[in-house]
């Protein structure tokens, strides 16, 4: 696989999580605030991820850093996703497939514009901070030229392993969220998310 993509996840997933201790005091608080593009510190059995720290929200607001951080990456996962989906529904071989692509448009893309109206709402819709990541359940550039280029049975296998690792990570993500967010329609969000891609990963086979 192009990654080591359960070690990457569980690391990836360790950055909200320690965003929400920063949201308030505790026994972290003593820690030197992390630094933008450092990575993670190791966690045994895992790989370590870099991580852009996420734009602070607005003061006052009810978002917790937690919010902003899913938000910012669920955005950009749900708009490759949605791209990758157009290209299966064109060109996947089997039904099941095709149909699954179908579902990924329409129930995805409707969550994408309550993403982006919750960026909005957080004052930062305007950054970006993985832009060009490769990161766990993003399809990169590179991945999505390289299904263009399959076609049958092995363009099939290509594009359900990404589309696995979107909806695996979607949920990891959309868990964490649940666990540590704060504002109360991101969280709302997130939970419909969580039920949406774990049905769309059992239509996979997942």
């Amino acid at each position: 696989m192009r990654r080591a993509f359960v070690g990457a996840a569980v690391a990836s997933l360790a950055v909200c999580g320690a965003l929400a201790a920063v949201a308030g005091p505790g026994p972290e608080a003593q820690r030197p605030p992390a630094v933008a593009g450092a990575a993670s510190p190791a966690v045994p059995g895992t790989v370590a991820v870099a991580s852009a720290t996420p734009s602070a929200p607005t003061p006052g607001s009810a978002f917790n850093p937690t919010d902003v951080a899913w938000l910012q990456l669920a955005a950009p996962m749900t708009e490759q996703a949605l791209r990758l989906a157009e290209l299966v529904a064109a060109r996947a071989s089997t039904p099941d497939l095709r149909e699954l692509a179908a579902a990924v448009t329409g129930a995805d893309g409707a969550e994408l514009a309550r993403l982006q109206a919750l960026l909005v709402q957080a004052g930062a819709d305007r950054a970006r901070p993985h832009e060009g990541h490769d990161m766990p359940g993003m399809t990169t550039p590179a991945e999505f030229a390289a299904a263009e280029q399959e076609s049958g049975a092995a363009f099939d296998r290509l594009v359900s392993t990404y589309l696995r690792e979107y909806l695996e990570q979607s949920v990891r993500l959309a868990d964490s969220e649940s666990s540590a967010g704060k504002e109360p329609a991101t969280r709302r969000l997130a939970a419909d998310i969580r039920r949406g891609r774990a049905a769309e990963l059992a239509r996979l086979g997942g």
